[in-house]
């Protein structure tokens, strides 16, 4: 696939290694030329100097004959100049960053549509849907359905007190006469495995990413629920457009309080949300964060957009018994820094941005829906099987697919289906596979009629 990516800041660099790495021919437009000097030390793609809204510098750069044009700049009048100019001069997909939520909205989002923009992304409204997700998942959920709500993706975590710790897989799909779940993955010290056998021993602390019936996500329910880790309560520090789409989305579920440092800034988002107290101080502040019961408080997200606050806030917070702690890191330098102290999660909206982009376009006809997962770098993809794919050519057991992905589920006709490997898959069977996003490429083939994989 011929790509081209017109802004060089992280976002842009992160998509160029991802597509590099699935062989794709990749160029490069930016209006600084230092900034693709810095990129040709790790990117063998063409770069070209110029505004990515100027019909010059796209047509130097061939816009018309790509397949994806992606817009990534910092200036939203400049993508969208720039996918609607691609789009007109023949590039077969775009895909634009903008900076307004109202873009997003159904009614609105259709002028663009016309215009010639394929897909928009919000970096700000990605952030913030996976802070809700990290908080709903804290201690287990149904992240995605399947096949109309026929299978489930459900996470759960297993404390140090739980009788499977230490215990094989084999062990807990024993608690069921038949097949209704699958470990499909296991996030271990912030690294995912995807399990290859049941003889392994699940540890304190991993966070199971399984596929469930529904009466297998009852059984899960009732080994690893502990009432103890739900969250109720949440402090959001920072007024960002992060920390208020944060806000709204909580405030009909949760206890919610904001604080913002700027005083107009706090009483213009009091007016603009409801159900959220919003207060006007320093959350670095020791007596302010007692005040507002920081030691009763479950999670505490921290977005004021500088790093450095963000982290020392999260610390303090973690000193002050709060259970979950959520830093957004837009500094790429801090996030391994991040890691390393004891705050819970990290978020960089560029890096979430790049994957979400990603993911996008490794869809085809063959997929069904495909999801980045909170809390892992792995990804889940429902498939239709179709007649003559290598997919079905043989049982489970005997097809060739790669160490980083799984068969997780199976939806056939109206039934789920926990597979094992005697299992043949039949054409137009829903397949949901579990995977890293480097072999998606590897899968793909598998689900293409007539191809010569094995």
């Amino acid at each position: 696939m011929k790509i081209l990516i017109a802004g060089a800041g992280e976002v842009g660099l992160h998509l160029c290694r991802m597509f590099e790495n699935e062989k794709h021919s990749v160029s490069l437009i930016d209006r600084s030329e230092e900034r693709l000097k810095t990129a040709r030390l790790t990117f063998d793609g063409h770069t070209y100097q110029g505004s990515v809204a100027s019909i010059n510098t796209l047509q130097n750069a061939n816009a018309g004959s790509s397949d994806l044009f992606i817009a990534v700049t910092n200036d939203e009048y400049a993508n969208v100049t720039a996918c609607i100019l691609a789009k007109k001069m023949g590039a077969r997909k775009t895909l634009c960053r903008i900076d307004n939520r109202e873009y997003l909205e159904e009614d609105k989002r259709s002028h663009f549509e016309d215009l010639g923009i394929d897909y928009m992304f919000y970096p700000e409204e990605i952030a913030a849907t996976e802070i809700v997700n990290l908080i709903r998942q804290s201690a287990q959920s149904d992240i995605l359905t399947f096949g109309g709500g026929k299978l489930f993706l459900h996470v759960v975590r297993v404390e140090e007190e739980n009788q499977f710790a230490n215990q094989t897989l084999e062990e807990l799909y024993n608690i069921s006469h038949t097949a209704e779940f699958r470990v499909a993955g296991i996030v271990r010290d912030n690294v995912t495995y995807i399990p290859k056998s049941s003889a392994e021993v699940l540890k304190p602390n991993d966070l199971l990413y399984t596929v469930a019936t529904a009466k297998g996500v009852e059984l899960l329910k009732k080994y690893f629920h502990k009432k103890s880790d739900q969250i109720k309560s949440v402090i959001i520090l920072g007024g960002s457009r992060v920390g208020i789409n944060v806000a709204r989305k909580l405030a009909a579920t949760h206890t919610v309080k904001l604080i913002e440092r700027d005083r107009t800034k706090s009483f213009e988002i009091s007016n603009a949300l409801t159900g959220v107290l919003v207060i006007n101080g320093d959350g670095r502040n020791i007596d302010l964060l007692k005040r507002e019961g920081i030691d009763h408080t479950d999670a505490f997200v921290s977005v004021t957009g500088d790093a450095e606050v963000n982290m020392i806030a999260c610390l303090l917070a973690k000193k002050m018994g709060v259970k979950r702690t959520i830093a957004e890191i837009e500094n790429i330098d801090y996030i391994r820094l991040g890691e390393n102290i004891e705050i819970d999660s990290i978020i960089n909206k560029k890096i979430l941005s790049a994957n979400k982009i990603f993911s996008f376009t490794t869809a085809n006809d063959d997929v069904s829906s495909i999801s980045c997962l909170t809390c892992s770098d792995a990804e889940i993809i429902e498939y239709i099987a179709r007649p003559d794919s290598p997919m079905t050519k043989q049982p489970i057991g005997q097809i060739k697919l790669p160490d980083e992905a799984t068969i997780a589920g199976i939806i056939r006709g109206n039934e789920p289906v926990i597979p094992d490997e005697k299992l043949q898959i039949r054409p137009f069977d829903k397949v949901v596979i579990f995977a890293m996003p480097k072999v998606l490429a590897e899968i793909n083939k598998l689900f293409k009629p007539n191809n010569r994989f094995f």
